[in-house]
């Protein structure tokens, strides 16, 4: 089980650059990503979501959305290498609760719409077997 979880936060840890830039691709447009548009203030004031979605579109080619390649470059130059892996130690907080929140309720279900005959074919469960004190003869 160890062996499982340091393999899923390795893989996690190896494929979090992809997911910022998909989470990027996908964002374009919508959320600025990079200059004085994407600059909010500590209180949380900034420019009007208008305003942001409209310079965030001026700031994208009008014939074809960027490439892979061009997002990947402008996050480097941007953030450097960090800019890749910004969030990931928040992600290996959440994978594990989800992957067993997600196991959990595939058993569940799984078992739920089970049929007869397939809880007849199953293997039965293992049962530990608890040794018994030898009983003290009945006083009457």
């Amino acid at each position: 089980m160890q062996c499982g979880a340091v393999s899923g936060l390795f893989a996690q840890t190896l494929t979090y650059p992809l997911e910022i830039t998909r989470r990027r691709m996908q964002t374009i447009g919508v959320v600025a990503t990079s200059g004085q548009a994407a600059a909010v203030d500590i209180v949380g004031k900034g420019r009007h979501k208008a305003e942001v979605q409209e310079a965030a579109l001026r700031a994208l080619h009008p014939e074809r959305p960027p490439s892979l390649t061009a997002i990947v470059t402008e996050l480097y130059a941007e953030q450097g290498i960090r800019g890749f892996f910004k969030g990931v130690s928040m992600n290996w907080f959440k994978g594990p609760i989800a992957f067993s929140i997600s196991f959990t309720v595939f058993d569940i279900v799984q078992i739920f719409l089970e049929t007869e005959t397939e809880r007849k074919s199953r293997l039965p469960r293992r049962r530990t077997t608890v040794r018994q004190q030898p009983s003290e003869p009945a006083v009457d």
